[in-house]
């Protein structure tokens, strides 16, 4: 029997196809949030702009305090609170609510380009595929970030093709029978779970790595500095995850950056 996931709290935006008279959901946007009221207006004005017109958006929050709630509120937005447990126990809620197989994971710091959805669901028609990663670069990134956001999606490329998975987390998909099947995401890892869950999935089919690029923020590397983000939370959590297959909550806990 497939283990259930964990998490029991959820909270869902209907984007297009959750009201009367318009169409069912063929993906499901789970987007986890914790005081995201700067960010959320970008990522959701970009998924407005989807080819795709067929998706729901659900928002797994964390006890927000900054008016997230009212920015989902704008976007016509259902919005329910839930515990700040981390993102990947809010990812998990998120894949408990939805209404499809199609499950695409997004940070609310992300910009999406228009074929996003058009991509992974033309990658889920390989039924040997299971989910996959977007590659990544960064908003108004510097000459630095562009580099550094170039070699880490090289090194995901890479990874994969070398048979061992990698995710970097920014936005990824899995078709929702194949989560299951995984348990979701490991709650006990705060660095490291999307990498986990990729490396599992070996076991039940395809990992791929679509020719997608999705713009993210730079706000960690410019607050803590390009050292202690990539050496430690990074470079050093991997490591160590790839060794042990755990990273100490004690060591490796970061503090969200807003």
């Amino acid at each position: 029997m497939d283990a259930p996931l964990p998490g029991t709290v959820s909270a869902r935006v209907s984007a297009a196809g959750a009201s009367p008279g318009r169409p069912d959901p063929r993906v499901s946007v789970i987007v986890p949030t914790w005081n995201e009221a700067s960010a959320l207006p970008s990522l959701l004005e970009s998924l407005r702009r989807q080819t795709v017109r067929e998706f729901e958006v659900i928002v797994a929050d964390s006890g927000s305090t900054d008016g997230t709630q009212q920015v989902a509120a704008a976007f016509d937005a259902r919005f329910l609170p839930g515990q700040r447990k981390g993102p990947a126990e809010g990812r998990n809620r998120g894949a408990r609510a939805a209404r499809t197989d199609t499950l695409v994971f997004v940070d609310a710091d992300c910009l999406l380009p228009p074929q996003l959805l058009e991509s992974i669901l033309s990658a889920l028609d390989d039924p040997a595929v299971v989910g996959g990663a977007t590659l990544f670069r960064p908003i108004d990134g510097t000459a630095a970030e562009r580099t550094l956001f170039f070699l880490a999606s090289a090194y995901q490329k890479a990874m994969n093709v070398w048979g061992y998975p990698h995710n970097a987390g920014f936005c990824f998909f899995f078709r929702g029978s194949a989560f299951q099947r995984l348990a979701g995401l490991r709650e006990d890892l705060f660095l490291n779970e999307t990498h986990d869950i990729a490396l599992r999935s070996r076991s039940i089919g395809g990992f791929v790595n679509l020719p997608v690029y999705v713009a993210t923020s730079t706000r960690r590397f410019r607050k803590h500095g390009f050292a202690r983000t990539v050496l430690h939370e990074y470079l050093g959590s991997t490591l160590l995850y790839y060794v042990a297959r755990h990273a100490p909550p004690a060591s490796f806990q970061p503090e969200p950056v807003r």
